[in-house]
């Protein structure tokens, strides 16, 4: 119950971006995307997958396309909540406990983390029809400067043939790492030029 209730101290503060904000990205920190794939379980896919996309030579990557993470670090956790609200999907409860719990902690020194709760109400929110989405599934995606920093990707709605595809696969799609930063780059003519832009695709 105490160790609980010391993580759930260390939340509120990630959420109110008070002694853990993180500061705009410099220009020479990239941020580290991150991003979830939501499937349908029924036909072979994993319901969730949480995925960083870190250099093929990182040691955490494994030369994995999608290396798949083990647990939210820094200001992962509420960032991608805030992302989830954005398109309805409530993610504290899945995130919280999945893969396991988060921590406050930011182990990529090379990379900068995302945009804090107090950053992100600064953001421009674009909403775009469904017609005009550069990949199937591809729901949100928050860019700083069209840079992205976070995506949501949910086919469960999808048939194969929506999807392009004869047989399922574990994150729902068949794409690699190449296709889905390209459609991310599509998406982000849509977003603000400068400072934090979210694209949402309405279903």
């Amino acid at each position: 119950m105490g160790r609980r209730w010391v993580y759930w101290s260390l939340a509120g503060l990630l959420l109110s971006g008070s002694a853990l904000a993180q500061s705009p990205a410099p220009a020479n920190k990239p941020y580290l995307t991150v991003g979830l794939f939501f499937g349908r379980i029924e036909e072979g896919a994993r319901i969730f997958t949480p995925v960083r996309l870190l250099p093929f030579g990182h040691p955490e990557a494994g030369t994995h396309e999608f290396p798949t993470l083990q647990q939210l670090h820094g200001t992962e956790f509420p960032a991608l909540i805030w992302l989830g609200n954005q398109v309805g999907l409530r993610l504290w409860t899945t995130l919280e406990r999945y893969p396991t719990q988060p921590a406050t902690d930011w182990p990529y020194s090379e990379f900068a983390q995302p945009p804090d709760s107090i950053q992100l109400r600064a953001a421009t929110i674009t909403h775009l029809p469904h017609s005009e989405v550069p990949m199937p599934g591809l729901r949100a995606v928050l860019y700083d400067a069209r840079h992205p920093i976070l995506f949501l990707v949910d086919t469960r709605m999808l048939t194969l043939a929506e999807r392009g595809m004869r047989a399922s696969t574990a994150m729902g799609l068949d794409i690699s790492r190449a296709d889905l930063l390209r459609a991310l780059e599509l998406a982000s003519v849509h977003a603000t030029l400068q400072g934090l832009g979210a694209v949402i695709f309405d279903r």
